[in-house]
């Protein structure tokens, strides 16, 4: 399964894949290793006791044969001497040696290393009652299997001792060899898993891939549809949710493009009778001299709603144009603080806002743009703040930060995300203002033509808007049609 989109390469991950592989990876291993280790442990184990079984069984075996023997070639009472003349014309095994108790005090043995204290006492007791009996046990730091029985009912007592040096060090071999089989099984199982979690994880990546590609607005992004594992239903799941999305997503885009067509079309036609209107309100108001205080009042307000009305629309048509992305900017070097400061003064609001903007601090800006970006934050504080309306700016690094505050009450936390909403109203109740609600959006938009941003903080002591804006020591392309560097 394959995604249609260009894989993501060094950026932001869905799915900690490298992760998840090893995880794979890891498990295989685990897995086959605690089975490898149940599997030789339970094997070696029944080895173990089945050789010390075969191995004991032969020692017991041998020992009758020798008991028999004895019985057929010893006297009832046999002296040490007989007992020796007779162990050393036995046969046993090789490393087998033999010890006779003929009474409490003297005995008989076949080799030097071993006497009657070489007897473990637990057999002792069993072979006086007339029994065979036998024991694993290390005698002179050896471990031996120990055969005991009596020769005549009331003979002397034969105790025969096996070495098994020879069958333990065998079953190490096979212990040593059951653990090298196990590692290089769990090497292989996690080289297996390896490439088990390559073919598992291949359609992961298409998939992450693929979202990604979504999320980057590639909404033409496919999924492979082969095979008909979950995988599979899981591709032709995201591919029939692609489509979806897609078919939404250019209906949106449609309707928002009809709606920015219906605002600019509506706004271009108001454009030019509220000319007319506002031309007519301005005369009416100059020579309204003859009317009376009702007529007067009629003639301004008509003339307020009137330049209200016309700022509106061309806030509605300076959003239709950031909209649709025609935006032009036209560069040249701006002295922030002349700048504000004529904004301030074209507007008659330097005798209410308090400058405190450093001198010499240049910037590549549309000044159009930038003017507008002052005049929107300015007034609003002036309109629903309280004073003193202070702005000022600071360095930071390569960028310059504006701020514009005010002491009002402050805006309300949950209203914050929102300020830069188009008509949007913190208290729906408040009395309409003399502002058409788009000036925070429209700040907010010419910053980002410029490569900057505008964020606001509030609190009960007032709200402070910040512009921050990149410094450029030289001229971008002039004219260029621009779009918000945020979106």
């Amino acid at each position: 399964m394959s995604g249609d989109g260009p894989s993501s390469g060094g950026g932001r991950r869905l799915l900690g894949l490298g992760g998840l592989r090893r995880r794979l990876v890891v498990t295989f291993a685990v897995v086959t290793a605690a089975a490898s280790v149940a599997v030789a442990a339970t094997s070696f184990l029944l080895l173990r006791q089945a050789t010390l079984q075969r191995v004991t069984a032969e020692a017991v075996r041998e020992a009758e044969l020798g008991l028999d023997e004895a019985a057929a070639l010893l006297p009832p009472s046999p002296t040490v001497d007989e007992v020796d003349d007779f162990h050393a014309g036995l046969r046993l095994p090789d490393g087998a040696q033999v010890v006779t108790l003929l009474d409490d005090e003297s005995f008989a043995t076949s080799s030097f290393s071993l006497s009657a204290a070489s007897v473990p006492s637990a057999l002792r007791q069993p072979v006086a009652d007339g029994r065979v009996v036998s024991l694993r046990t290390t005698v002179e730091d050896s471990p031996h299997v120990v055969v005991g029985g009596r020769v005549l009912p009331d003979g002397p007592s034969s105790f025969f001792f096996f070495p098994l040096e020879d069958d333990l060090a065998d079953l190490a071999l096979v212990r040593n060899v059951l653990a090298a089989v196990g590692g290089v099984v769990v090497l292989l199982s996690a080289a297996v898993g390896g490439v088990a979690a390559s073919g598992v994880l291949h359609p992961i990546r298409s998939a992450r891939d693929a979202v990604q590609g979504l999320e980057e607005g590639q909404f033409e992004t496919r999924l492979s549809e082969e095979g008909s594992d979950e995988l599979a239903d899981l591709a032709r799941a995201f591919n029939r949710m692609a489509e979806t999305l897609q078919s939404t997503i250019a209906e949106l885009r449609f309707l928002e493009a009809g709606h920015r067509r219906f605002v600019a079309d509506v706004s271009h036609e108001l454009r030019t009778p509220l000319t007319a209107l506002t031309t007519a309100g301005d005369m009416l108001e100059a020579h309204g001299g003859g009317l009376d205080d009702t007529g007067r009042r009629a003639a301004r307000l008509l003339v307020l709603e009137t330049r209200r009305l016309a700022a509106l629309v061309e806030d509605l048509m300076e959003i239709s144009r950031l909209d649709a992305g025609a935006a032009l900017m036209s560069w040249s070097e701006v002295d922030l603080a002349s700048a504000t400061t004529a904004a301030l003064e074209t507007r008659g609001w330097d005798q209410q806002v308090e400058m405190q903007l450093p001198a010499g601090i240049t910037t590549w800006a549309d000044p159009r743009r930038f003017d507008a970006i002052v005049a929107n934050l300015v007034g609003n504080a002036l309109q629903h703040g309280s004073p003193p309306v202070v702005v000022s700016a600071a360095l930071d690094g390569e960028q310059v930060a504006i701020d514009v505050s005010d002491r009002g009450d402050g805006i309300a936390a949950e209203h914050l995300p929102h300020v830069f909403d188009r008509f949007y109203k913190a208290d729906p109740a408040r009395p309409r203002s003399e502002g058409s609600g788009l000036g925070l959006a429209i700040a907010r938009e010419n910053a980002r033509l410029h490569g900057g941003d505008v964020t606001v903080a509030s609190d009960a002591d007032g709200t402070t808007f910040t512009v921050v804006l990149p410094l450029r020591s030289e001229s971008p392309e002039p004219d260029e049609v621009a779009t918000p560097s945020v979106a």
